[in-house]
C-alpha cells in the first residue's frame, strides 16, 4: 500500500475545511491536483472517504473512522521529524556509554562536564566494567559505544584509538631508591594483581616478566581501587595505569614508580560494525578526542 504524507495531509485538510478550494489554498495545490491526491488515497485504501455533491463535502462513515487515524499518523510523523531535527542539532537524545574504571576516573569526568554544559538536553547513562564485560555489552548493543582498551580479536567490533596509557608501580613506602634499585626493593614483596579478565592483567604480567619479577600474585582483585587499597595497607605492590595513579594516591602514602619497559595500553572507542554513531555520540567522541589530544601535548 503506497500512501504518502501529502495524501494524508490533503485528506485531513479537506475534512476539516469541508471544502476542496479552501484546503487547496492551505496546502498550496491546485484543486485538480488536490482531487487527484485524494483519489489516489481512496484507491490505495479501497474506500470512499467523502460523499461529494455540488453543495457540500461530507465524510462517509469510513472517512469519519479514518480521520482520527490519519490525524494520529500525521502527529506521529511530525513528532518523529521533530525528534530527528533535535537530535541532529543536539537538543535532545540519549547516549549509553560503556567505560573502563580507569577511564571513568580520567579523562571521562572532564569530558562529561563539558559535554553537559554544551548539550544539556542529551541524557547520558554510564556503565563501567572490565574489558571482557565491555566487549560483550558492545556486541549485544547494550551500549552505543564504549571507551575501553583495544580488543585482541575485534571481530565484528571496530576500535578507534584515542591515546596510550602506561603503567606505574605503586607501593607503600620505598619513596627514595637508588637508580635501578626498584627491582631489588620489591623482589620479596607480594604482587597485587587484577583478575585475568581485566585489560591490565596481561600488561602487568608482561611488565614484571621483563623486570625479572615473574611470580604468581599473592592477591587478586577485580578493581583497581581494591588493588590500590591493598598496596596502601602495605600488603604488596600493584601495577596500575599512570593516568589514575594520582587519584589512588591522593593521600600520598604510596610511592609511584614509572616503568619504562612496560607496554603501552591503547585506549579508544569500541563499537559494532557497520560503524554508525548518532549525532549526540559523534559530538561526544569528538570532544573525547580533543581532550585526549590536549593530554598528549
Amino acid at each position: 500500500m503506497d500512501i504518502s504524507f501529502r495524501q494524508l495531509q490533503a485528506f485531513v485538510l479537506i475534512a476539516e475545511q469541508r471544502s476542496f478550494s479552501r484546503a487547496a489554498e492551505q496546502i498550496h495545490l491546485s484543486q485538480p491536483a488536490l482531487s487527484y491526491s485524494l483519489r489516489k488515497l481512496e484507491e490505495a485504501l479501497g474506500l470512499s472517504l467523502f460523499a461529494r455533491n455540488t453543495r457540500s463535502v461530507e465524510l462517509t462513515e469510513a472517512g469519519v473512522r479514518f480521520l482520527e487515524q490519519a490525524r494520529r499518523l500525521l502527529r506521529d510523523m511530525h513528532n518523529a521529524v521533530h525528534d530527528a531535527h533535535e537530535q541532529v542539532h543536539l537538543q535532545s537524545g540519549s547516549l549509553r556509554i560503556g567505560v573502563l574504571p580507569s577511564v571513568a576516573i580520567e579523562p571521562l569526568p572532564r569530558v562529561l562536564v563539558e559535554y553537559r554544559r554544551r548539550y544539556p538536553g542529551i541524557e547520558i547513562s554510564l556503565r563501567d566494567g572490565r574489558a571482557g564485560e565491555i566487549r560483550q555489552w558492545v556486541s549485544a548493543a547494550e551500549v552505543d559505544f564504549a571507551i575501553t582498551s583495544v580488543a585482541e580479536e575485534p571481530g565484528v567490533l571496530d576500535f578507534q584509538a584515542l591515546y596510550d596509557d602506561s603503567l606505574v608501580l605503586l607501593v607503600q613506602g620505598l619513596s627514595k631508591l637508588p637508580a635501578g634499585g626498584l627491582v631489588a626493593a620489591v623482589r620479596e614483596l607480594d604482587y597485587i594483581a587484577t583478575t585475568r579478565d581485566t585489560s591490565l592483567r596481561t600488561m602487568a604480567d608482561q611488565t614484571l616478566e621483563r623486570m625479572g619479577l615473574v611470580r604468581e600474585p599473592r592477591w587478586e582483585v577485580a578493581y583497581m581501587s581494591s588493588a590500590a587499597a591493598l598496596a596502601r595497607a602495605g600488603l604488596g605492590y600493584a601495577l596500575l595505569p599512570a593516568s589514575v595513579a594520582d587519584t589512588f594516591n591522593a593521600g600520598g602514602s604510596l610511592s609511584v614508580h614509572p616503568l619504562p619497559h612496560a607496554p603501552l595500553r591503547g585506549i579508544g572507542v569500541l563499537q559494532r560494525k557497520p560503524c554508525y554513531l548518532s549525532p549526540p555520540a559523534q559530538a561526544f567522541v569528538s570532544l573525547l578526542k580533543r581532550h585526549a589530544a590536549c593530554a598528549d601535548d
